[in-house]
């Protein structure tokens, strides 16, 4: 049975005054983020002005007639991180819409709005994408030095500059739900976790939904399997934020990737438009990930994507009725699950290199009691890195 809590265990971390508080402010994002996966920031520098601007010219676009958005549609053939328009609907309406948007670069080629059907969203959004980078180097470089790295160790890596950038932000509509007759138990948004490395989360008070399931000391398969799920309501002025199943791999297990989902109102709650911005904060697709203590093989976040696209499958939700929607939706969690490198009793990872990739690039597979773990083939090591 699904149990639901009725308290709140994301907390709110003070991040203000940041080199004069350093050491208490990367403990408390430390506690918070290898416990439960999720905070809320506030004294983060960005106004509520900002972000009110943010939310109308997000809303400015996803306002458009539908025939005007499908003119940049999502490539739904592919999986996550792929730019563009994408909805989601049942039978009774809509669940949500969104727009899926990433710095002013090569993965944006012809998906902007153009001046006609939004003028000032590209320059609006990237220069808000910068404040929300500037708020995300704060708290990468505080999660450095609990990892025991250098401060600025993530901050390269992390460039918004780089025109290899894998960052997004999501812009989504979650429509009215009033006069409507949604499925007991349907779900905006089924239980899942993040790719990338963090996300920043704007939501608008009032406007529920957004759940966690997290347990102190558990991973996220067992917290799932408790079925406890908290709600992360907004907080005016705080940002939500929490970590991905790309920090996880790269801190060795140590911050947790947690899962989450949006329901439906229920019936005594606001039922009006809800709309979030999530910014997903990411590395250059040619990064290679590792943690210190070397607990996975190296990968880069294309391949991360790659591993999530295998664990699905092939699943097209625009085939499927309202019933196989939400059979799937409820039955169905994507987490971050990534094997462990076996390692020696010298304490080195086995790993066997195998020169016989298309692309010319070696490839890393990680031995399992001596044989090669075919569940992670598809893992690959860039050619700059050696493994000892």
């Amino acid at each position: 049975m699904v149990c639901r809590a009725d308290h709140d265990i994301v907390p709110i971390i003070d991040i203000a005054n940041m080199e004069a508080r350093r050491p208490e402010i990367t403990q408390q994002l430390m506690t918070a983020a290898s416990e439960i996966g999720f905070f809320r920031v506030k004294g983060h520098g960005m106004s509520l002005d900002d972000i009110n601007a943010a939310h109308a010219m997000s809303l400015k676009f996803l306002q458009l007639p539908d025939e005007v958005k499908s003119s940049l549609p999502m490539n739904k053939e592919n999986f996550a991180y792929i730019l563009g328009w994408y909805e989601e609907n049942l039978t009774v309406g809509r669940l949500r819409e969104g727009m899926l948007i990433g710095y002013d670069n090569k993965r944006m080629k012809d998906l902007w709005p153009t001046k006609d059907m939004c003028e000032g969203y590209k320059e609006h959004m990237v220069a808000f994408m910068h404040k929300c980078h500037a708020v995300t180097e704060q708290i990468m470089s505080c999660f450095a030095v609990g990892l025991g790295l250098e401060q600025d160790f993530f901050k390269e890596a992390m460039n918004p500059d780089d025109p290899d950038n894998q960052t997004a932000m999501y812009c989504n509509k979650y429509p009215s739900t009033k006069g409507k007759q949604f499925p007991e138990g349907a779900l905006r948004i089924y239980a899942h976790t993040d790719f990338e490395l963090l996300t920043l989360l704007f939501t608008r008070p009032g406007e529920l939904g957004l759940e966690v399931c997290a347990g102190k000391g558990t991973s996220a398969k067992e917290a799932m399997k408790s079925g406890m799920w908290h709600p992360c309501d907004p907080v005016e002025g705080t940002i939500t934020v929490n970590v991905g199943d790309a920090l996880q791999y790269w801190s060795d297990d140590r911050l947790k990737s947690t899962f989450h989902r949006v329901r439906v109102p229920k019936e005594h709650e606001y039922k009006g438009d809800r709309h979030s911005i999530a910014y997903f904060a990411n590395c250059t697709g040619s990064t290679v990930l590792q943690g210190p203590q070397k607990k996975y093989p190296p990968i880069t976040f294309p391949e991360i994507l790659a591993e999530k696209r295998r664990q699905v499958g092939d699943v097209n939700r625009d085939e499927m009725t309202d019933e196989e929607k939400m059979s799937f939706d409820l039955n169905n969690a994507l987490g971050p699950e990534m094997q462990p490198v076996d390692v020696t009793h010298s304490g080195k990872p086995e790993f066997e290199v195998v020169k016989s990739s298309e692309s010319g690039k070696p490839k890393i597979q990680p031995m399992v009691k001596g044989k090669l773990s075919p569940d992670l083939e598809h893992l690959r090591l860039q050619p700059s890195v050696s493994v000892i």
